[in-house]
């Protein structure tokens, strides 16, 4: 398929050259003996023809790039009106030109640029825009946009999932809110630069989906975006693979693309799980098998869902970086899922104070819990 960008420009230089061909030969009208127009015959050629080919090539790309139908119209009536008043008060000025050409041009070239966004290949990236919104990176509209996207039915595919949730604010809730819609747009923009499609957004959180209309999302390339978002700006995220449906929705507030699925909520509760573990990035053991030579991940709990058993990995960090906690911390799992309270209290404990690691201080606490609980103190 032709790349959306060439096929616009190229759409627009041809509309821009037909208006201009049709409008320079108006350039010696004023001329002729019997003409009665709005200008007298005294003329400027050059200047007009060079402010005709200009005034086209603006009107003509703007009407075909610009997605909103009504946008397209008021650029083009308002350079129209623009044009003819500039011209007007510059001949005030003694800069003696005619509008004849320079508007006729702008006008023909808003015509044939109208009547190409009515065409499939001119409507599309309106389509798009319509239903993905700024959910996408501007790049991606640009560059994979695909009508039979838009007009196929619900599709099931194998897509990645990552929900990010909001850290918490020392000021309290509210001031939590306060900082919420900088911290919404930053992170739409950094994981739109992975290929992210922003499928919700609210108050605790955002979930991004990696993989639509086949895009690549390798997994390292995902826990690396998600891991530089939680170190920059803090909160907690879980990421999961599976098979997802995704298609157009006809939603009672509006008509937009979604994407549904098991890996949705799954992802959502491992999300809370992170939370409730005071984790950073929680996965599934099969995605921490896949980046296991670049990312060092240790084990975080065994995990019901929907059935099935699950055994999380939070991803601490590049394996570069791990120097020897993850032998320690293994360790200590060993010993809290053996039920040896007071030795995986002892070496969580440990490890909370040495690493201010705050997820080992979670399990130390349950550790000590459980201990106390088995003496029946």
């Amino acid at each position: 398929m032709k790349h959306p960008l060439a096929l616009h420009l190229k759409a627009a230089l041809i509309c821009a050259l037909v208006a201009i061909v049709l409008a320079l030969p108006l350039l010696w009208v004023p001329l002729l003996p019997t003409w009665q127009g709005w200008r007298p015959p005294l003329v400027n050629p050059p200047a007009e023809a060079l402010l005709a080919v200009f005034a086209a090539l603006w009107v003509a790309w703007c009407v075909v790039d610009i997605p909103r139908g009504g946008l397209k119209v008021l650029i083009w009536l308002a350079t129209l009106w623009l044009l003819g008043g500039g011209i007007w008060l510059a001949g005030l000025y003694g800069f003696e030109l005619s509008s004849l050409v320079p508007v006729t041009a702008a006008g023909l070239a808003g015509a044939g640029a109208l009547a190409f966004s009515g065409t499939p290949a001119g409507s599309q990236r309106a389509r798009w825009q319509s239903l993905v919104g700024g959910r996408v990176g501007e790049t991606f509209l640009r560059t994979r946009l695909d009508q039979r996207h838009l007009e196929d039915g619900p599709s099931g595919q194998v897509l990645a999932v990552a929900e990010i949730l909001w850290p918490g604010h020392p000021g309290g809730a509210h001031a939590a809110w306060n900082e919420r819609p900088g911290l919404t747009a930053r992170a739409a923009r950094h994981f739109q630069r992975a290929g992210g499609y922003l499928e919700r957004c609210d108050g605790e959180g955002a979930l991004f989906a990696f993989g639509l209309w086949g895009q690549p999302a390798p997994t390292e390339d995902l826990v690396c975006a998600l891991h530089a978002w939680i170190k920059e700006a803090g909160g907690c995220a879980a990421l999961s693979r599976g098979e997802c449906v995704s298609g157009v929705g006809h939603f009672p507030a509006e008509v937009r693309w979604t994407v549904s699925g098991t890996p949705l909520r799954r992802t959502r509760r491992m999300a809370a799980a992170a939370r409730g573990y005071a984790a950073g990035l929680l996965v599934e053991e099969s995605l921490a098998a896949e980046v296991a030579a670049g990312w060092k991940s240790r084990r975080m709990a065994w995990w019901d869902f929907e059935g099935e058993r699950v055994l999380l990995h939070e991803v601490t960090g590049p394996a570069a970086a791990d120097g020897g906690a993850s032998a320690r911390w293994d360790l200590a799992w060993d010993a809290f899922w053996d039920g040896r309270w007071a030795e995986a209290e002892n070496a969580f404990g440990t490890l909370a104070r040495e690493q201010d690691d705050a997820a080992a201080r979670i399990f130390a606490l349950r550790s000590a819990a459980a201990r106390r609980t088995a003496s029946g103190s």
